[in-house]
C-alpha cells in the first residue's frame, strides 16, 4: 500500500513538473529517469549527451546540443536545399530551407551579430549558417526545443551543470571546461589559456588519448575539418595556420598531422564537421599561440594579437 501511494505521489509530482517546465523539481533520480525517457522517445542516444540543462526564466529545463542536431538529422533525413547569406552593416542573417525524408519542407534563419566570436566575421557567419541549420532540424522534427546556439543568445539564460548518472546538480564552480582535463593536470587554469599553458594542456590531452587509444584513425575529412576551422581563426589565412600548427606540434600541414594531435585540436576547438564553428575559447587562445610563435621567430608584427609579456 505504501508503494502504490509513493508511486502515485511521484507521478503526480511528474505530472506537475512537466506542466510547469521546470525539472529543478525533481530529485536527482527522477531528472535521470525524465532525461532517459526524453532521449528514447525521440530516438536519441542518452550516453551522448544529446541534451543539457539550463535555467531560464527561473525555470531548470533542457535544451538541444550539437549532439542532438545530428542524430535527429540522420534519423529523419534532414537534408539541406538552400542556404541564403544577407550580411547587413551588423549581422550575418542566415535563411536555410530543406526537407525530410518524409517530404516536409521549412525554413529557419539564423542571426549573428558580427561582434560576435570576437569579431571574427568569417566565424560569425559560419555560426549563423549553423544556427539557421540547427534551427531547421528541430524544427522540421517538429520539436520546440531551444539550440545551444540559441541559449547563448539569451541574457538571462545560465547554464547549469547536472550530472547526467546521478541527476544531481553541480556547483556551477566545479563544472569543467569545455577541454576534458585529466585529473591530474594542475595548477586548475580558466579559459582561454595563455600560449604556454594552452601548449601544456594540448600535450598532455594528446597523451592522454594515447593511453585511451592504443591506434586511432582519423579519416581525411577530419583532416579538412580541422585545416578550414583554424583557417577560419585566421581569417582564411593558411600561411598563419601552418606557423600555428607548426608551434603547436612541431607539423605545419594538417595532412601530417598524427591522428593524436587532430583528435587533440578537434576536441579543443569542439569541432566535428564543417558545419561547427570553434568556441570562443579557442579561437583566443589559438590566435596568442600563433602570436607567441612569430615572436619565438623574432617577429615584432602580429596580425591578431598583440605578444605575450615576456
Amino acid at each position: 500500500m505504501a508503494n502504490e501511494i509513493e508511486v502515485k505521489q511521484d507521478a503526480q509530482l511528474m505530472e506537475s513538473v512537466l506542466l510547469q517546465g521546470d525539472l529543478s523539481k525533481l530529485n536527482p533520480s527522477q531528472r535521470v529517469n525524465y532525461y532517459q525517457k526524453v532521449c528514447q522517445s525521440i530516438g536519441l542516444n542518452p550516453l551522448t549527451r544529446p541534451f543539457d540543462y539550463i535555467n531560464l526564466n527561473g525555470k531548470l529545463t533542457l535544451y538541444a546540443k550539437k549532439d542532438a542536431a545530428d542524430q535527429l538529422r540522420n534519423l529523419h533525413g534532414v537534408s539541406i536545399d538552400d542556404v541564403d547569406i544577407i550580411e547587413t552593416a551588423t549581422q550575418f542573417i542566415v535563411k536555410v530551407k530543406g526537407h525530410n525524408k518524409d517530404g516536409r519542407t521549412d525554413v529557419e534563419v539564423g542571426v549573428v551579430n558580427k561582434t560576435d566570436m570576437q569579431g571574427n566575421l568569417a566565424n560569425a557567419q559560419m555560426k549563423a549558417v549553423t544556427k539557421g541549420k540547427r534551427r531547421l532540424t528541430l524544427s522540421l522534427c517538429g520539436l520546440g526545443w531551444l539550440d545551444e546556439t540559441e541559449v547563448q543568445t539569451i541574457p538571462d539564460a545560465r547554464p547549469v551543470a547536472v550530472d547526467t548518472e546521478t541527476g544531481e546538480i553541480v556547483d556551477a564552480e566545479k563544472k569543467t571546461n569545455p577541454v576534458k582535463e585529466p585529473e591530474d593536470q594542475t595548477p586548475d587554469e580558466e579559459r582561454p589559456y595563455e600560449p604556454a599553458v594552452f601548449r601544456q594542456r594540448f600535450n598532455t590531452l594528446t597523451n592522454v588519448l594515447q593511453k585511451k587509444y592504443k591506434e586511432l584513425k582519423v579519416t581525411d575529412v577530419d583532416r579538412k575539418v580541422l585545416a578550414a576551422a583554424i583557417d577560419g581563426v585566421f581569417n582564411g589565412d593558411k600561411l598563419l595556420r601552418y606557423e600555428f600548427t607548426k608551434w603547436l606540434t612541431g607539423t605545419a600541414s594538417t595532412k601530417d598531422l598524427n591522428p593524436y594531435h587532430v583528435k587533440a585540436l578537434m576536441t579543443v576547438m569542439e569541432i566535428k564537421s564543417f558545419d561547427d564553428a570553434p568556441n570562443d575559447f579557442s579561437l583566443t587562445e589559438i590566435r596568442s599561440a600563433h602570436s607567441e610563435a612569430l615572436r619565438e621567430m623574432g617577429q615584432e608584427e602580429f596580425p591578431f594579437d598583440a605578444p605575450p609579456a615576456q
